[in-house]
């Protein structure tokens, strides 16, 4: 009778324990790194540079899906764009937000920006520039640009 007396609540908490761990982030956690890329995480990052993401429900529906999630760790999104582009750097931007993409977008401003943005991508590039993950995209073309996301893995909205 004592071995079952013992057993069932460790059995209980194995289930506890396992059913916790498989349960939803109760927090996501969004921050920007020393050079500037975005980071999104279940667990804050060191120091108090983190800034939790508030949802209007706390159900799971309401947080970003696991695709979504993985997308973001494997292929983030980086929107190069220039003070000179204004239409189709609006629209390229516009796409990925009605998409609700998170990304990260470097503006180039100065000769320095435009020599590193050379240097990156070669003396033809076009800007808007979207990388996903490390592949480039010159130029805006929206069926170009859903295309990447979706082999991504980020969802259509």
């Amino acid at each position: 009778m004592m071995n079952i007396t013992i057993n069932i609540p460790v059995a209980v908490l194995i289930v506890f324990a396992s059913t916790a761990a498989m349960a939803e982030p109760s927090a996501i956690y969004r921050w920007k790194d020393n050079k500037g890329h975005i980071h999104y995480s279940d667990k804050p990052p060191p120091g108090d540079r983190a800034e939790p993401i508030e949802f209007a429900s706390k159900t799971p529906a309401s947080a970003p899906s696991y695709a979504t999630r993985k997308a973001i760790q494997d292929f983030p999104v980086t929107l190069f764009t220039s003070v000179n582009c204004r239409q189709l750097c609006d629209d390229a931007r516009d796409l990925l937000e009605k998409r609700e993409v998170p990304f990260v977008e470097h503006q180039i401003g100065t000769e320095a920006d435009l020599s590193a943005f050379y240097k990156r991508f070669g003396d033809a590039a076009e800007i808007p520039v979207l990388t996903v993950g490390t592949m480039p995209f010159m130029g805006f073309e929206p069926i170009g640009w859903h295309r990447q996301l979706d082999l991504a893995g980020y969802p259509k909205k």
